[in-house]
């Protein structure tokens, strides 16, 4: 989509949104995960694309796909770059290059052992890289100042959501 379609586009949405207060929170369209074989796992999207999962040979996977856990942080990236690319657009801001890195540190053992050790990332870190023309860098600081107040996918692993498990025998 040209960027000028973007900016369009979320003007359009913002118009919705002032226009319509009462429009709140609602369901997001369910993920749904289905193992395939050993440890691969094939995520389906109502589209009929797909997205795959697996895990590494030492734990028994087959390394056919990147792990749940590296597709984490790949959320966080694509969402926080596409955010950023959104943001810019709006503003009438042109980039040259948007490239969003995010690491984590983590402890495996947290998934194998029962010593209170987080199964989780205890930390992430999230590096943004951008190119453009007549640009400051102060502008460049307040569009990723915006994105970390509004990515919902980074916002997810910064604060406490609530999670409610369920068990359906079939």
């Amino acid at each position: 989509m040209p960027k000028s379609t973007i900016h369009e586009a979320i003007v359009e949405v913002e118009k919705h949104f002032q226009g319509n207060p009462a429009t709140g929170p609602k369901p997001d369209i369910p993920a749904t995960a289905l193992m395939e074989s050993g440890l691969k796992c094939r995520i389906q999207a109502p589209d009929g694309s797909a997205v795959y999962t697996d895990m590494p040979g030492v734990v028994g996977g087959s390394a056919t796909a990147s792990s749940p856990g590296w597709l984490s942080r790949a959320a966080i990236a694509s969402c926080d770059a596409t955010l950023l690319t959104m943001r810019a657009a709006r503003q009438g801001i042109a980039l040259d290059r948007v490239e969003v890195i995010v690491e984590a540190m983590s402890d495996g053992r947290g998934m194998f052992m029962d010593e209170g050790i987080s199964p989780g990332s205890t930390e992430i870190q999230i590096h943004f890289r951008i190119a453009a023309t007549d640009v400051s860098r102060e502008q460049l600081q307040e569009l990723v100042d915006w994105v970390v107040d509004h990515s919902p996918v980074a916002s997810d692993a910064e604060r406490a959501v609530d999670v409610r498990v369920e068990l359906e025998v079939v």
